[in-house]
């Protein structure tokens, strides 16, 4: 799940009113009424908040950033606008958007760790927040984020947030990598297939893909082929790389789809486009030999060789198929190689 969507999330089950989106009973404030809209009608719900917010009132300040943070029904997400109002609304001493803000530092490897536990206590001290506040202390603990590292307590937290049936992607992706290695547990594959598809179901694009390659190779679950390409095909189309490069695999060798060489050029240049340095080899390997399309040997060669400088283990031993080409065609590959990256830039992911 999304950042944006976690935090929606939160600012729905974390109304005065209680968890669960029951807003019809008792509005108590301008602020419930514009969380009650949120979903139905997010322009009325920030015509409500807009006002409030200007006014200093925290919660509104809070629910509105949560508005804002990503794209409405007529304007552009503006994340910086949305950190600011909550920095502004914890400042003010509301402890939803301390519980908001927490959340979004441990979404974040480099993030002010420290400070995020700092408001965790603070969103604490509301007994009606105990529910929500599992699931930042879960990463926390489970990456010893801000506090000593402790995985199973982290699984602990995890399990409690999951039984609690908020976030459901990103902690399903979490218990079952958790599962899946170990993590403060006892691997237990069935149960990291569970909480995988799960995650995978919820719309987690990594977990679409890890989902796809347990049901590939048996992991957890009954092998399947056709329901494993499903899941990966799934996570390709939402823009994961890992995804898009199984996805060329398997269509080019067969798996659980008609094989289709061409379609798998195309993911393979897609994925390579977002800076995989797998994809530039593999994609480079099918230029060489015309694998799926028209043979370049000089593109093939130019894409090897940026994939091998970006450390892809395999990229050096294909370019072993073109030691003439790449002799022969010394300059025409270092003009392709010079445009690649003018255009896409060098491979980011050793993937």
């Amino acid at each position: 799940m999304k950042i944006a969507a976690l935090m929606t999330a939160l600012a729905l089950c974390l109304s005065p009113l209680g968890a669960g989106g029951a807003w019809a009973q008792d509005i108590e404030s301008e602020n419930d009424r514009a969380i009650a809209l949120m979903e139905t009608d997010p322009g009325a719900a920030r015509a409500i908040l807009e006002p409030l917010a200007a006014a200093g009132d925290t919660e509104a300040m809070n629910t509105l950033a949560v508005l804002i943070g990503h794209d409405g029904p007529d304007w552009k997400g503006d994340p910086a606008r949305a950190e600011a109002l909550q920095e502004a609304a914890v400042k003010g001493g509301s402890k939803v958007a301390a519980l908001n803000v927490a959340l979004r530092i441990l979404t974040e490897p480099q993030g002010d760790h420290a400070r995020a536990i700092m408001l965790l206590k603070i969103a604490d001290r509301n007994a009606q927040l105990k529910v929500a506040t599992a699931y930042p202390w879960g990463r926390a603990y489970l990456f010893g984020w801000g506090v000593e590292r402790d995985m199973a307590r982290g699984v602990a937290y995890l399990e409690e947030a999951d039984a609690g049936g908020s976030f459901g992607g990103d902690i399903n992706f979490l218990l079952g990598r958790a599962y899946d290695n170990g993590w403060g547990v006892t691997p237990d594959p069935a149960r990291a297939y569970g909480h995988m598809r799960a995650a995978a179901d919820a719309g987690d694009r990594r977990a679409q893909w890890q989902t796809g390659m347990m049901l590939l190779n048996g992991d957890g679950v009954a092998a399947n082929e056709a329901e494993a390409y499903r899941y990966v095909k799934m996570s390709a189309e939402n823009g994961h790389i890992d995804g898009m490069n199984s996805h060329a695999v398997m269509l080019a060798l067969g798996q659980g789809v008609a094989k289709d060489e061409a379609a798998a050029r195309d993911w393979y240049a897609a994925a390579a486009e977002l800076g995989s340095a797998h994809a530039l080899r593999a994609l480079g390997g099918m230029y060489l030999v015309g694998e799926g399309g028209e043979a370049s040997p000089v593109l093939g060669v130019a894409m090897l060789e940026l994939a091998a400088e970006a450390g892809d283990p395999l990229a050096p031993k294909v370019l072993d198929m073109a030691k003439d080409t790449a002799v022969e065609q010394r300059a025409a590959i270092d003009v392709a190689k010079a445009e690649w990256v003018a255009a896409i830039g060098r491979p980011r992911t050793a993937q």
